[in-house]
């Protein structure tokens, strides 16, 4: 019995902290403006009770949806203000980055919807990035990790997007050192 509450105790655990994406792409793919920017409040509120959690999520949730129609400039005002008056956006940002590549990067301890999702989080960062990426600094080290994690995106995830919205998705690795353009020569 011992045994078995030691093997299952820190596997619950274990998922508790990787919690993920609060939504998958597809579903916030459905979500129009109204709905986004009422999550975008929900989480601000959430925020002002104390924990800064929800502010992350809503950033993470906002970057995740596919941006065909230029959603994201419409609902990101609000939670790039909270979360820079507080001194999280950059620390935010790179937390949710890196959890991005981690995923990306280890593709079988994830499904396809769940992966794709981290990819057009990554899309979008780097689309919100790419305006000040010949600048040295965050933009450019953030897009620089994306850029040098060399993601290649699995078979699952690239059916996945081709199923859902019928076209390629590149790696974020490849659209990260296009938004870099070539390096100056010295």
């Amino acid at each position: 019995m011992k045994t078995l509450i030691s093997v299952f105790v820190p596997m619950f655990l274990a998922g508790l902290l990787w919690a993920g994406p609060e939504f998958t792409y597809s579903q916030l793919a459905l979500k129009d403006l109204d709905q986004m920017n009422d999550l975008v409040r929900q989480k601000i509120a959430a925020a002002k009770e104390g924990d800064n959690a929800p502010l992350k999520d809503g950033l993470q949730t906002v970057l995740s949806r596919p941006d065909e129609d230029f959603m994201i400039d419409k609902v990101m005002g609000p939670l790039r203000q909270e979360l820079e008056e507080q001194d999280l956006w950059e620390p935010t940002m790179v937390a949710l980055t890196d959890e991005a590549i981690s995923a990306l990067k280890n593709p079988k301890k994830h499904k396809a919807a769940i992966q794709a999702t981290y990819a057009v989080f990554l899309t979008n960062t780097i689309s919100q990035l790419k305006p000040k990426a010949r600048e040295k600094g965050f933009e450019r080290q953030l897009l620089e990790k994306i850029r040098d994690a060399k993601i290649e995106l699995s078979a699952e995830m690239r059916d996945e997007r081709r199923l859902r919205v019928m076209k390629e998705t590149a790696s974020p690795s490849t659209l990260a050192e296009q938004a870099l353009g070539k390096p100056e020569k010295k």
